[in-house]
């Protein structure tokens, strides 16, 4: 098969930059493949999301943060990068299975690589508890078949391999996009790679101004206000009164900022790359300043991160080290790894299990934990609306 894996960092842009390098789509500017860095800022850049889900029924609770423009409405980050660049965009979607992997089936006889939506419990390498069905959606590129077994892309620098039905299950299990796949054809001819750059900053300059307290900066601001309220059913205090599930959220909360898609600050590191290259291209040096100031932004992300996880306390410390050391040997070696992958997801689980119940920590440690991540949380905001200004101001 003339698939390359190359890697990559978020799934929804990793796997459009991965498919388009395969079919040979390059930039008219340097006749080589889109960096996925410029593929996150042509698509629209950076957004805002925080949702906190409680499974009361498994004395659990996770973090959902969406760090991506539109990062809840996926077609339209990826269709909105295709208009851009002159890409066509084919979305299949289907309520049947067999319907489904016939979609998935032509697309691989006529030698293209379709990008399909999947959830992340249904997929064995992500040793998720089965408690997790249906919460998680991915994005995985499959691009062949061998003896019997599909092979996808999922950000590793190895193939990844399941059978068809375990492909089947995961592609079907969340309604909202049941069995969708994309389709990306590049029409051969250069495009206005300024225009589409301008386009994509200009998308996130709007974004991120807007007002609202769910997709853009102000969430923010809101999250911040939650991590030492009283009152209100969503605070912190509150959710966590008796301490359960906290053990998860705080684990949710490091693991979505620094290691799942994100390049280990928000994707705010991403963007300040593509920051740069957009300034060499557009010859427009205050792009770089407003690169260098989300490159703080994504330091102030980072730290918040590891804030979450305190090495005062042994299982936090514990729970931080695994998780680096599962993604670092998932990213290289994919499930070449499978043994050693399944150990550090088994201790993870039992510590889930173990330490969402009776979470180690005091009502007095737990309230100062709480009151020093809004701290971090109000930094953030700061840094996140003085970087804006600084790409307004450039872009205006």
């Amino acid at each position: 098969m003339n698939y390359t894996q190359l890697g990559g960092i978020h799934p929804e842009t990793a796997t459009m930059t991965n498919v388009l390098a395969n079919q040979g789509f390059v930039s008219p500017h340097n006749g080589r493949p889109l960096s996925e860095a410029m593929v996150l800022g042509i698509a629209g850049g950076l957004g805002c999301g925080y949702i906190l889900w409680e499974f009361k029924k498994y004395e659990a609770a996770i973090l959902v943060m969406g760090f991506q423009n539109k990062w809840n409405y996926t077609t339209q980050f990826m269709q909105n990068f295709c208009d851009r660049v002159g890409v066509k965009a084919e979305f299949l979607e289907t309520g049947g299975a067999k319907t489904a992997a016939k979609h998935l089936d032509d697309a691989l006889a006529d030698g293209r690589f379709p990008i399909a939506w999947v959830d992340q419990e249904k997929l064995p390498y992500f040793y998720l508890r089965p408690m997790y069905s249906g919460c998680f959606g991915h994005f995985v590129t499959v691009f062949g078949q061998e003896d019997g077994r599909y092979l996808l892309d999922d950000r590793s620098q190895k193939p990844l391999t399941v059978d068809g039905q375990t492909l089947s299950d995961a592609r079907k299990r969340i309604g909202s996009y049941k069995n969708r796949l994309l389709l990306l054809e590049a029409n051969g001819s250069a495009f206005d790679l300024p225009a589409a750059i301008m386009a994509g900053l200009e998308d996130c300059v709007d974004y991120l101004s807007q007002s609202s307290q769910t997709f853009a900066l102000p969430t923010y601001k809101k999250w911040a206000r939650m991590m030492t309220h009283t009152k209100n059913k969503k605070g912190w205090p509150v959710v966590f009164k008796e301490k359960v599930g906290l053990y998860s959220t705080l684990r949710s909360l490091h693991e979505g900022i620094k290691l799942f898609g994100t390049a280990d600050g928000g994707l705010r590191g991403v963007y300040a790359d593509f920051l740069d290259e957009a300034s060499a291209i557009l010859n427009q040096p205050s792009l770089s300043e407003a690169a260098e100031q989300y490159r703080g932004v994504a330091t102030l992300w980072r730290n918040f991160a590891d804030a979450a996880l305190p090495d005062e306390i042994a299982p936090l410390k514990e729970t931080k080290a695994l998780l680096a050391k599962k993604y670092d040997t998932f990213l290289k070696h994919g499930t070449e790894a499978d043994t050693e992958l399944r150990q550090l997801s088994q201790q993870l689980q039992d510590m889930e299990v173990e330490l969402n119940g009776r979470f180690p920590i005091t009502d007095n440690a737990m309230h100062a934990l709480f009151a020093e991540m809004q701290g971090h949380l109000e930094q953030i905001y700061i840094a996140e609306k003085e970087a804006l200004a600084t790409l307004a101001g450039a872009i205006s």
